[in-house]
């Protein structure tokens, strides 16, 4: 085996641009999603009408630290993002923790997305098109279907595929906007919910939580370097172009959606019918066609999420066998597509079998999308704020950052102190994530941090009785 681990390391193709990676990105925030879903949310159990306030806060946090990560990648140039960095910075126990972490993270959101594409899927067939009424997971097999032929195949198709999801997406978010704007809202379009005045309604730390939630995947803009046409200038502007785009649209609907409603009546008719009061805009403001075509774009930017969750967990399976922690045998790369189809393949397999479980044991299938949703959300910001810290450290002990000192310490320090707050949160508040009791809190608590403290145990293991194994631990 030490033998083979010598060989060169397998490498990933593709020809991505710009475009196809910021795509690929922001499908995987599924801002209808978002809109539909998260912000209504934000408003009832949040910051209350202050709430737009909250997705420039989250966007700084995330710009700040996307300056060090974008920094360290010019450094080290070589795919496993979060996996590399943290090894590189603060050393191959913790990096190889997290780097399992983030495998998990992933994984939870392709699993758990699936159920929930499943429901609303069925949902739309059976309501809006009079279709049969089957159960959840018939609809979630179609989806996870999509999602296996689309992660077997080269990065570049995918791409393609989110990229006319997303564009439908943003349409609908456009359009409701405008029209929105167009009729000033309610009573007239007010800018009170900018006001300091409002910034602290409701729960600050539930609506912090959330709006920094929404900022995810952006770590995929790394770890695709081995399959974007000149990482130097592409990755950059994808990163920057993705935190943007998503800081306007999320503020813009915010606020629009707050002035659709009346500002001294939103939080009112949002906290007793979260759902429907922001259906009812849409039909009030738009129009019936504008909110069917919105329930049907869900389900696609669902499937765009797990397509995006698919792809990047395969990769963090590819590169983990790649430097030997799992067997190589899963780091085989396509000879025609260049795709990881063996790690691939074993992540279609795992979710399959999943909520095949969950089918079988009779679980309920929305409370499992909650659970699993909220471990990836607590294991994702977790491992921002080591990353935060590994990349200072890293940058200081090589003296990679003396002309740069903005961009490799302030800045990356700023972020881990936004993110270290955000996973205190986190941490206090899980239970409403989980929507499930605190006992269900604890135990997925210990669940998210016993793979933490497994990966640290592995590389221990490794140092003693497969120590070329254990130099390999983030892609060195």
């Amino acid at each position: 085996m030490d033998g083979v681990l010598e060989e060169k390391a397998p490498a990933l193709r593709g020809n991505m641009g710009t475009l196809g990676l910021f795509f690929s990105v922001m499908a995987f925030n599924a801002p209808l999603v978002v809109v539909i879903g998260v912000i209504p949310f934000m408003i009832a159990f949040g910051n209350g009408i202050g709430t737009p306030i909250l997705f420039v806060i989250g966007g700084l946090i995330v710009a700040a630290f996307a300056t060090g990560f974008l920094r360290m990648s010019d450094v080290i140039q070589r795919p496993g993002a979060f996996y590399a960095f943290v090894t590189a910075g603060l050393g191959k126990k913790i990096g190889l923790g997290s780097g399992l972490a983030m495998l998990l993270a992933y994984f939870c959101v392709c699993a758990g997305y699936l159920p929930f594409g499943g429901v609303i899927f069925g949902t739309l067939v059976t309501n809006t098109f009079h279709g049969p009424d089957l159960p959840w997971y018939v609809w979630a097999f179609v989806l996870w279907l999509i999602v296996a032929v689309l992660g077997y195949l080269r990065v570049d198709f995918s791409a393609k595929v989110t990229a006319v999801v997303l564009c439908g997406e943003l349409i609908v978010v456009f359009i409701y906007n405008a029209v929105i704007f167009a009729r000033g809202g309610a009573e007239g379009l007010s800018a009170a919910p900018f006001s300091p005045s409002n910034w602290f309604d409701g729960s600050l730390s539930i609506g912090l939580l959330l709006a920094s939630g929404m900022f995810g995947g952006y770590e995929v803009t790394v770890l695709f370097r081995d399959e974007v046409r000149n990482p130097e200038k592409t990755i950059p502007r994808a990163t920057y172009g993705l935190i943007a785009c998503a800081v306007v649209i999320y503020v813009t609907t915010t606020w629009l959606f707050i002035n659709a409603l009346g500002v001294d009546d939103a939080a009112s008719l949002v906290v007793a019918d979260p759902t429907g009061a922001m259906d009812s805009t849409f039909v009030t403001f738009g129009s019936h066609f504008l909110f069917d075509a919105a329930s049907m774009l869900v389900i696609t930017s669902a499937l765009a999420v797990i397509v995006c969750a698919h792809n990047v967990g395969a990769r963090y399976l590819f590169n983990l066998s790649a430097d030997g922690v799992f067997p190589r045998s899963l780091s085989g790369v396509h000879p025609r597509h260049g795709s990881p189809y063996v790690a691939s393949m074993v992540m279609s397999a795992a979710a399959l079998a999943l909520n095949a479980a969950v089918v079988v044991l009779h679980i309920d299938e929305m409370a499992f999308y909650a659970a699993l949703l909220g471990v990836a959300a607590l294991t994702g910001i977790t491992v921002q704020f080591l990353t935060a810290v590994a990349v200072p450290a890293y940058l200081k002990r090589t003296g990679n950052h003396k002309d740069h000192v903005m961009k490799s310490i302030v800045l990356p320090l700023a972020a881990a102190v936004g993110f270290g707050t955000v996973m205190v949160l986190s941490i206090l508040n899980f239970h409403i994530l989980t929507g499930g009791s605190q006992t269900m809190s604890n135990i997925l608590l210990a669940f998210v941090y016993g793979f933490f403290a497994f990966g640290f145990v592995l590389a221990l293991a490794l140092r003693r009785w497969r120590p070329q194994v254990y130099q390999r631990i983030g892609r060195q």
